[in-house]
């Protein structure tokens, strides 16, 4: 862990961070968080830039995700959603946007639920384009500097737990993620 605190807090850390988010809230399956934890703990001085950095590239990737379903639903984003094994989920999700889409797009913004699928499935179904930037900037902004206020008052412990417990991190890490998957069936 110390290895990645301490790349985390390179010159290109805040660059690698944007690009990252932008590309997890489009398509790709890294969970955002292995990334931004790292760099907040790795500098005091830089944790409010790099949840403003996550939020607004993030918020980006989500406006590609968006375009991606409006545009290229039968190839790239039908690609995207049978790589998840989503499809069953992504037309329930898809029908609840017409009554509960800001909710909805709140919700997905904020937790560990793969944001990217909410992007898609609000560009399928063409829903507000402002509407989905305004809650998604939000919901993505809630989360980032929500994560980077937490780091700000308890990240020396934190460090002393990865320190010490590294393998409970990760594993608390992945089940977030896989709960968000989870989440997914039960929307």
């Amino acid at each position: 862990m110390e290895k990645v605190t301490t790349a985390a807090g390179s010159i290109y850390a805040l660059w690698i961070l944007g690009v990252v988010s932008f590309l997890e809230s489009a398509f790709l399956p890294i969970p955002v968080d292995a990334f931004s934890l790292p760099v907040m703990l790795a500098s005091r001085k830089r944790l409010w830039q790099a949840a403003l950095v996550a939020s607004i590239a993030s918020v980006l990737g989500g406006i590609c995700g968006y375009l991606i379903g409006a545009f290229l639903t039968e190839t790239l984003g039908a690609w995207i959603i049978n790589a998840y094994g989503l499809e069953t989920e992504f037309k329930g999700f898809q029908n609840q946007l017409d009554s509960k889409g800001p909710g909805i797009i709140f919700f997905g913004a904020l937790t560990p639920i793969p944001y990217k699928i909410v992007a898609i499935a609000a560009g399928v179904a063409k829903y507000n384009l402002a509407i989905f930037i305004a809650v998604s900037a939000l919901g993505r902004s809630l989360r980032f500097f929500g994560i980077a206020s937490t780091v700000y008052l308890f990240g020396p412990a934190f460090m002393r737990l990865t320190k010490n417990h590294t393998g409970l991190v990760l594993a608390t890490l992945i089940i977030g993620t896989a709960a968000g998957f989870a989440a997914l069936f039960f929307l």
